[in-house]
């Protein structure tokens, strides 16, 4: 076979050198974007800490480390919006609600059952999460810190948004997020997970909608 001349032209090489190169910058780059989700503070006395709905009890289970260590005497959750649940209440069928399901596991943990609050909202975001917080700030007014504790992969999405919910606040509420070290991101290699690389991507997509959209709409 006949090799053209001009397939190893040096303009050719130069563009398999640039393809090369984005590949390896690409692929280095990876780590990077994981790390960038997480947001994690060093955990100090607070008033209070939220635990955040939506994943399971390992948000929880960070959130009862927090408060054994002596970081708050407060756990604080917002009730969730549990598609179909209030269904089968009226049809009679007796189940917990998720985030009486998250308290049980607090209790049961040796959390006293009057330090787990768990706040009305039906909330079918973080932002509902973070607006019902907010209220509930106003109505006590002498809270002027805070530990959120979530997901890794959801943590610095989360403090912005909480961030941001709370500047209309008077005071000067410190946010800390303290993410759930029982959580299983990897943020290095998140892309090697199917589970990790599913949430990675998702939550760059709820990143970007936050930062070109729902963070001018608080």
């Amino acid at each position: 076979m006949k090799i053209d001349k001009g397939f190893f032209s040096k303009k050719t090489i130069v563009i398999l050198l640039i393809l090369l190169g984005l590949l390896m910058l690409g692929r280095f780059s990876l780590p990077w974007l994981g790390r960038v989700l997480v947001a994690e503070d060093e955990p100090q006395k607070s008033d209070l800490i939220v635990a955040l709905m939506g994943s399971g009890p390992d948000r929880m289970l960070g959130a009862v480390d927090l408060y054994n260590e002596g970081y708050a005497d407060t756990i604080l959750m917002v009730r969730n919006n549990v598609r179909g649940y209030n269904l089968v209440r009226d049809m009679g069928v007796s189940i917990p609600h998720d985030s009486e399901l998250m308290k049980m596991v607090a209790v049961q943990l040796g959390v006293p059952e009057d330090d787990v609050i768990i706040l009305p909202g039906d909330a079918l975001s973080t932002q509902d999460e973070a607006r019902h917080v907010r209220d509930y700030l106003i109505e006590h007014g002498d809270i002027d810190s805070i530990i959120i504790v979530t997901s890794k992969y959801h943590s610095g999405r989360a403090k912005k948004i909480f961030e941001k919910t709370f500047e209309s606040l008077d005071n000067d509420l410190r946010v800390l997020s303290c993410p759930s070290e029982y959580d299983d991101f990897d943020a290095d290699e998140w892309w090697k997970s199917r589970e990790d690389l599913k949430r990675g991507i998702q939550e760059y997509m709820k990143l970007t909608v936050f930062c070109l959209y729902e963070q001018f709409r608080f």
